[in-house]
């Protein structure tokens, strides 16, 4: 009968902590926290550093994606930023290409038979990423609604906790 209540107190104990760091981190004008809620990148629990931009090609961006109609409005993501101002995006058919290496295929319809039109291509202007995740079902730069993300939507670099 003690060990229980111990149990359920340590339980209670450990899980209003651990609410209270999530709620600091969130409410960090340094830090954040996301949780992956789709298929479209391994892991669950990411690190937003928002006072960092990616540095590098491939680098996890969490940012706001213009308002669309697939996700509500104030819904961040967190993709990966593969192609960066100076960066050519090149299309042939669905296939989009970033300086000539192929990275991705736009599908013609989302999972619920939406028609999707493909993104922009051309060379990425200063403040603007193209940004992407490995996973078909991703919707990304590879998408009109979605396009190249400017820096002002940029929360910050994101990494993987779990």
């Amino acid at each position: 009968m003690q060990i229980r209540r111990f149990l359920r107190w340590l339980g209670l104990t450990v899980g209003i902590v651990l609410l209270i760091w999530l709620l600091s981190l969130t409410l960090s004008p340094w830090y954040r926290i996301g949780i992956n809620g789709t298929e479209s990148l391994p892991g669950v629990l990411y690190l937003v550093l928002k006072t960092e931009a990616p540095a590098a090609r491939g680098d996890l961006v969490a940012f706001y994606p213009p308002q669309n109609r697939f996700y509500p409005q104030g819904m961040f993501f967190i993709k990966k930023a593969m192609g960066v101002p100076g960066d050519e995006v090149t299309r042939e058919g669905r296939d989009f290409h970033i300086n000539g290496e192929h990275i991705a295929t736009a599908k013609t319809r989302s999972r619920s038979g939406q028609p999707l039109q493909a993104g922009p291509t051309g060379v990425i202007p200063a403040g603007r990423y193209f940004v992407w995740t490995p996973h078909p079902d991703s919707y990304d730069s590879r998408y009109e609604d979605i396009g190249w993300i400017s820096k002002d939507h940029i929360i910050g670099r994101a990494v993987r906790l779990f």
